[in-house]
């Protein structure tokens, strides 16, 4: 399909580099283990989701982001571009590309650290130029500033751009940009810390005061509440997961891409995630050569 004539998803957030530790099992408090294999990629939640977007071949996937003028930061632009997405880049004077530590255990969990570095200073006018192309989606995350974030959720819906919100990390601090978002996306521990209900007892409503809400439950697949209610229940297909680092924004990326392609939401769950499903029965190593 030529480059014009697809839908475009705009990502506006996080780029990091994830320094990999693959381990038997995970460190106790106190406890000291040796890895079994180490590696460095890309990662960061909005370039996570560009990636996943632009994988499928179907949308004009961008990001919007910010780096450190560093080997990193060159690296990581070379790569996105490489992998078919589009760079919209700020370029921080002051502060390294962000990276974060991830520990993978024999099951395929995982633990991590992230330090923002230059995410930090993303500014809101690189994100607000980029809604000027008329996107057919804008998705955001909670790796970026409240201020960036409430600017430019306010200016999509000034635009009529539609909007989808990944609530992750969970930041009590950016709680009133929910009502700003059209669709809302936690997981199981963010959806419980906004709402109070645990929702893996899968709760028939959910009383976010939000009208679009999904709640990933990793293997236990993803439930969708409209109003409150839910709606949708899909179960997610039995794999044996290698590992479920990024799995969380591989889904979030597949699911815009379709909703950016005019899918309904129920129609684009399904699609998000048998293909979350398939991410997580490999271990993904997106590797940066120079940083190996």
């Amino acid at each position: 399909m030529p480059e014009t004539a697809r839908p475009q998803v705009t990502f506006v957030g996080s780029v990091h580099l994830d320094r990999m530790l693959r381990l038997a099992a995970l460190p106790t408090p106190g406890e000291t283990v040796i890895a079994q294999e180490g590696w460095s990629q890309l990662g960061g939640k909005a370039a996570n989701q560009a990636l996943a977007a632009a994988g499928t071949g179907l949308v004009r996937s961008v990001l919007v982001a910010c780096l450190g003028r560093d080997n990193d930061g060159h690296q990581a632009q070379r790569h996105l571009e490489a992998q078919g997405v589009v760079t919209e880049l700020d370029w921080s004077e002051r502060l390294p590309t962000g990276s974060s530590v991830a520990l993978l255990d024999a099951a395929g969990e995982n633990v991590g650290v992230v330090s923002p570095g230059a995410n930090a200073d993303l500014s809101a006018e690189s994100a607000l130029r980029a809604l000027r192309a008329s996107p057919d989606l804008l998705v955001c995350q909670w790796e970026t500033s409240a201020e960036v974030l409430r600017e430019v959720l306010t200016a999509a819906r000034a635009a009529w751009v539609p909007s989808l919100l990944n609530a992750a990390p969970w930041l009590d601090t950016h709680r009133d940009l929910l009502a700003l978002a059209d669709h809302v996306v936690v997981n199981a521990v963010e959806a419980q810390a906004w709402t109070g209900t645990d929702p893996q007892t899968r709760p028939t409503r959910l009383d976010s005061g939000h009208p679009s809400v999904v709640v990933t439950l990793g293997a236990g697949g993803v439930l969708l509440y409209e109003d409150g209610d839910l709606t949708c229940d899909l179960a997610a297909p039995r794999v044996q997961a290698r590992s479920t680092h990024g799995a969380g924004d591989h889904f979030v990326g597949v699911l815009g891409t379709h909703l950016a392609c005019g899918m309904t939401l129920p129609g684009a769950l399904e699609r998000a995630v048998v293909s979350a499903a398939v991410f997580v029965e490999r271990l993904h190593k997106n590797l940066l050569p120079a940083l190996v």
